[in-house]
């Protein structure tokens, strides 16, 4: 079969799809041509700096805020910023945290590698190129940020700073 007709054929196809779940061409058109351009607006939000407020989790079916856990055997972990970038880098900054340099350079290094990227709204942040990495749904509402991950990692709520 020649090109033009598997094409003509393809888009009869996608025509009869549409018909059938009731999109007109012109609305079908939009919503492709909207999608990219709200996450490209929901990229630009969550570039910056951002303060770590709550990390939920569960386990053994309790639920539990690991974050709150950590202040409270490491009260400086309150002043630690996440920075993603505009080039992709996602980093802990623990400079101005007023934890000692130990704990600040451990931490530090476990986040010198780390990537992101969006696709959708899904978030997904790997500190080896996306060979494995981590996935959340992502929202921005006002100056909260929520990651929810989506394979148990619980919800994670960052502040702007």
């Amino acid at each position: 079969m020649g090109q033009n007709k598997k094409l003509s054929r393809l888009s009869k196809t996608k025509q009869a799809l549409l018909s059938a779940i009731g999109l007109s061409k012109t609305l079908a058109l939009g919503i492709l041509i909207a999608s990219p351009s709200v996450f490209a607006a929901l990229e630009d939000e969550i570039i910056g700096d951002w303060k770590l407020v709550s990390h939920l989790a569960s386990f053994q079916g309790e639920s539990f805020d690991s974050h709150q856990a950590l202040l409270s055997q490491r009260p400086c972990a309150a002043n630690i910023t996440y920075v993603i970038s505009k080039d992709k880098r996602y980093r802990l900054d623990a400079s101005a945290s007023g934890c000692d340099e130990a704990y600040k350079k451990i931490q530090e290094k476990i986040y010198a590698k780390t990537q992101w990227k969006l696709v959708g709204n899904t978030l997904t942040t790997s500190a080896t190129n996306f060979a494995v990495g981590q996935s959340y749904t992502v929202t921005v509402e006002g100056k909260r940020m929520i990651w929810v991950g989506q394979d148990n990692q619980g919800t994670l709520t960052y502040e702007r700073k």
